[in-house]
């Protein structure tokens, strides 16, 4: 739009040079105009943001104030194309009317002062454009981005005004624009994870969205694409009650854990026969005498079982239909791999969910120094990648935590004290219980001191 109207002021600014100078009456006319001009430019430009930025709530916001002024909104909202086309045709005619004053004004300072055309129309268009984008189009847009319910109750009279003016023209593009819409059908094409995220990125940068709702629509893109593999916990750190556990030892586990439902297994972790809710121990509680032996079968509810490599939209239906909040994962061979929940799920999509409990588990990392931290073996990858501020190719693993990276690299049982390098990271094994790592020393590498390999390995004595 703005280019429109350089090009035309620019145009004038060589055949229409004035062969006298006009009197400062008339000049000071013309500069009146020129605000005049530029005002309206601006008027429009925020009244096309702010109409259009209104959302449900700022809609359901006008209903209720039930005002001549909201109602006007409404009604000028229940034409979008028409209303759209008028502001454009009016912010149109402003920025070439005032292109042309300019035009006009800077001939007749080029005629006073004897100054060249060419450095005139090169200065004309600078600070055109300069005084076009800040007055017209950054500010207003900005202001009416801000409170567009405010500035939209403001601007709907002198608008139906300006909109009346230029009814007939603006009814005949509109009929226009839409018979070409009918003629040009556009193909439709369904927008990639990629395209989603570009467009985040993009909002991200002009300001109109904020870094969590970026993040979190890098979160809902990426959802239905992660597997149940991927957010688990795995075998080991399953919390379960056997079958021949005493009421009394069932408490216990549940005190200790703080968890609200547990795998109910026979022997092995993979015999899984159900889920035991702790809410259902309750009426066992309230007796007189509560009974050692509980008949955990029949306590215990039904459970489910999904395969690793389910997508995570797949199992969010599955709990909804079957209106559980918990599922026994099981691998390949029908052995139990881990277990996930309905908050595993929503973590994927809004971040951590932290309660009274998670606030007395361990943090997976501790910082060191600049270079070195000690993190915890089960950390993902990805995560410790970011903790870090570093790159990791995680796609070609078929493993999640840094413990499986370690066991990767070493391709054995490792001991405390084996070290390996991995890119710029050197992995220090710390601790070690019942063939599980536990802790890991990771230090940094500094570029100068990196090997000029992949990876590296090390082993040392414990002493």
């Amino acid at each position: 739009m703005e280019a429109e109207s350089f090009s035309i002021g620019a145009t004038l600014s060589v055949v229409l040079q004035p062969a006298f100078i006009q009197s400062p009456w008339a000049i000071l006319a013309e500069g009146l105009a020129f605000v005049l001009f530029l005002l309206l430019s601006a008027f429009f430009s925020g009244s096309e943001v702010a109409l259009f930025s209104l959302e449900r709530a700022h809609l359901e916001e006008l209903k209720q104030r039930n005002d001549g002024v909201s109602k006007l909104v409404l009604r000028l909202l229940e034409q979008p194309r028409h209303l759209l086309v008028s502001i454009l045709i009016l912010n149109t005619l402003s920025n070439v009317a005032a292109a042309i004053l300019a035009a006009m004004l800077t001939m007749q300072a080029a005629v006073a002062f004897d100054w060249s055309p060419t450095a005139v129309l090169l200065v004309e268009m600078v600070l055109l454009t300069f005084i076009l984008l800040i007055v017209s189009e950054i500010t207003p847009k900005m202001i009416a981005a801000r409170d567009p319910v405010t500035v939209s109750r403001r601007i709907a009279r002198p608008l139906r005004f300006f909109i009346g003016l230029i009814y007939p023209v603006a009814i005949a593009l509109t009929e226009l624009t839409t018979m070409l819409h009918r003629f040009i059908k556009p193909r439709k094409q369904a927008l990639s994870p990629e395209d989603l995220k570009i467009m985040a990125d993009m909002g991200h940068a002009h300001g109109s969205l904020e870094e969590e709702e970026r993040e979190l629509i890098y979160s809902i893109v990426e959802f239905g694409e992660t597997t149940v593999k991927e957010v688990m916990v795995s075998r080991m750190d399953i919390v379960a009650i056997p079958t021949n556990a005493t009421l009394s030892e069932a408490i216990r586990i549940i005190r200790e854990s703080g968890h609200s439902r547990f795998p109910l297994y026979e022997d092995h972790l993979d015999n899984i026969l159900g889920i035991v809710y702790a809410k259902d121990l309750l009426p066992y509680l309230t007796q007189p005498k509560p009974p050692e032996r509980v008949d955990w079968r029949r306590i215990a509810r039904p459970a489910m079982f999904v395969p690793m490599n389910m997508k995570l939209i797949d199992l969010l239906r599955q709990f909804q239909v079957r209106r559980t909040h918990i599922a026994i994962v099981v691998d390949e061979y029908g052995g139990t791999a881990g277990l996930v929940t309905l908050e595993d799920v929503l973590e994927e999509i809004v971040g951590e969910i932290r309660d009274e409990y998670d606030e007395r588990e361990k943090p997976l990392y501790e910082k060191i120094d600049d270079y070195t931290y000690r993190f915890d073996a089960r950390i993902n990858l990805d995560d410790m990648a970011e903790i870090l501020g570093i790159e990791l190719d995680t796609e070609q693993f078929d493993f999640e935590t840094l413990g499986g990276l370690i066991f990767h690299l070493v391709g054995d049982i490792p001991e405390v004290g084996t070290e390996v390098t991995y890119g710029p990271l050197r992995l220090r094994v710390e601790s070690i219980q019942n063939h599980r790592i536990g802790n890991v020393l990771v230090r940094f590498i500094p570029p100068n001191e990196q090997p000029t390999h992949q990876a590296e390995q090390r082993h040392e004595s414990r002493n």
